[in-house]
C-alpha cells in the first residue's frame, strides 16, 4: 500500500472561501526525503505494481521489467506523473477511491492512455457517486490548458467515457474483484443519475495555478466541479528525479 504523503508534502489553501471546491496545494520547504521517497513509491506502484515486483522476486530481478515500463519521453512522463498525483490526491484527500491503477496497462511506455484520466467512486449500499477527473501537467500552466480540461469533462454529457467504465470493470474482473466490477457494470447500464457524477480538474505545475482555476468555479446550479492545483516550483526537475529513481537501483524508493 502506498504511504499517505500529501499532508506531509503540501500546504493546503482555499483562495476563495465562497468556492470551497477550489484548493491550491503548495510544496512545503525542505521536505523530508521520506516524503519524496513515498511519492516515488507511488509512481512505481502505478506504473509497475509493488505486488507484481514482489512476485517477480524484487527490484533486482525485475530491473529490465521496470526499465521497460518507465517513460523516457518528457511529455509522457509529465502527463503520467500528473495522473498519478491526481489519483493519489483522490485516494488520500477525498471520500472517493480510485478502483484501479490504470497506467499499469499501458502497452507502450512512451504513449498516453486514452479515455478518462482518472475515475473515483464513493459507493455504499444506499448511494453511489462517481468522480470524473482530468489531469494536466505543465511547467508553466496557462489558462487555455485549464479550459481544455473543463471542456474534456463535458464530453459524453458530462458522464464518464463508456469505454473507460468497461475497461475498469474488466480489470476488476481480472483481479477477482467481482463485487467492484458489478458496481461499474450497473453504472454502465445507466443506473447513475446526473447529480451523482462530479468533476475534478487537477493541475500539476511549476507556477501558481490559482487565477486560472478561479475562472472555472462552477455555478451553484451546475454539476459540482472540484478544482485542485498542485504546485511544485521545480516541476521539471521533480519529474526527472522521480522517474530516474525508478531506474536507478541506488535511488529506488525504499519500502
Amino acid at each position: 500500500m502506498t504511504r499517505l504523503f500529501f499532508n506531509d508534502w503540501m500546504d493546503r489553501s482555499q483562495p476563495d472561501l465562497a468556492a470551497r471546491e477550489l484548493v491550491v496545494l503548495t510544496e512545503k520547504r525542505d521536505i523530508e526525503k521520506a516524503v519524496e521517497s513515498a511519492v516515488h513509491q507511488a509512481a512505481m506502484d502505478h506504473l509497475v505494481g509493488i505486488e507484481i515486483l514482489e512476485r517477480i522476486g524484487g527490484y533486482r530481478e525485475a530491473a529490465a521489467f521496470i526499465r521497460n515500463k518507465v517513460p523516457t519521453d518528457r511529455r509522457v512522463a509529465s502527463g503520467d506523473l500528473g495522473e498519478i498525483l491526481a489519483s493519489e490526491y483522490i485516494d488520500q484527500c477525498t471520500d472517493f477511491k480510485v478502483p484501479i491503477k490504470r497506467l499499469r496497462w499501458k502497452d507502450d511506455r512512451n504513449t498516453t492512455m486514452r479515455g478518462n484520466d482518472v475515475l473515483g467512486i464513493c459507493h455504499s449500499a444506499k448511494s453511489c457517486r462517481l468522480l470524473k477527473g482530468e489531469s494536466k501537467s505543465r511547467a508553466k500552466l496557462h489558462a487555455a490548458v485549464v479550459a481544455e480540461a473543463v471542456l474534456g469533462l463535458q464530453k459524453h454529457s458530462g458522464r464518464p467515457n463508456p469505454s473507460s467504465l468497461a475497461f475498469i470493470s474488466a480489470r476488476l474482473r481480472d483481479s477477482g474483484d467481482d463485487e467492484g466490477a458489478d458496481v461499474f457494470e450497473r453504472i454502465q447500464s445507466g443506473k447513475l443519475k446526473p447529480d451523482e457524477v462530479e468533476h475534478l480538474v487537477f493541475t500539476f505545475s511549476g507556477n501558481d495555478p490559482t487565477e486560472h482555476l478561479k475562472m472555472h468555479v462552477a455555478d451553484k446550479k451546475a454539476r459540482k466541479r472540484h478544482l485542485v492545483g498542485c504546485r511544485v516550483e521545480k516541476h521539471q526537475e521533480f519529474i526527472r528525479r522521480t522517474f530516474e529513481s525508478l531506474n536507478d537501483p541506488k535511488r529506488r524508493p525504499s519500502r
